[in-house]
């Protein structure tokens, strides 16, 4: 695990590239996943920027802010994976909430964005972080699930 303290360019950048993955690329294949959604990426606005939670079938978890930092390579420990196989795991049954998109545009402040990286496409879904943090709106057990990632990466972080 390593700790990104590029400028907001190349946190960009890695966004992008989380964004335009193939799957078969990193040998996520819907013969050896057998589910709709082999990724996620959560992103919420604040203030000053956002930041951008990345989530694969493969393990890959990666925590990063467009005003630069962020932790890349967290899925290598085991309680990252265990909170990603949960989240993901919900993934599966929240897509359908989702609608397709072609731009994936940072959130606005106090916006939370879940996008669905499915075998098919991109999917969007978005709400206020207030309402889901509140537990009302739809998908809030899923923003619980991802807030439990983050929380086992600042975990590991610490120590």
């Amino acid at each position: 695990m390593s700790h990104a303290t590029e400028n907001d360019g190349a946190m960009q950048g890695l966004r992008e590239m989380a964004f335009n993955l193939n799957p078969s690329e990193i040998g996520i294949t819907a013969e050896n996943f057998d589910h709709p959604v082999w990724g996620m990426i959560m992103e919420t606005g604040f203030e000053e920027g956002s930041f951008t939670l990345v989530t694969l079938a493969d393990g890959t978890t990666s925590l990063y802010f467009s005003t630069g930092g962020g932790t890349i390579g967290a899925g290598e420990h085991e309680s990252v994976r265990k909170a990603v196989w949960h989240y993901l795991s919900g993934a599966q049954h929240f897509y359908k909430h989702a609608r397709e998109v072609r731009e994936t545009p940072s959130p606005t402040e106090g916006e939370v964005i879940f996008y669905f990286l499915t075998f098919e496409g991109k999917l969007a879904y978005s709400a206020p972080e207030e309402k889901l943090g509140n537990g009302n709106d739809e998908l809030s057990s899923l923003f619980y699930a991802a807030h439990d990632v983050i929380g086992e990466i600042r975990e590991i972080e610490q120590k």
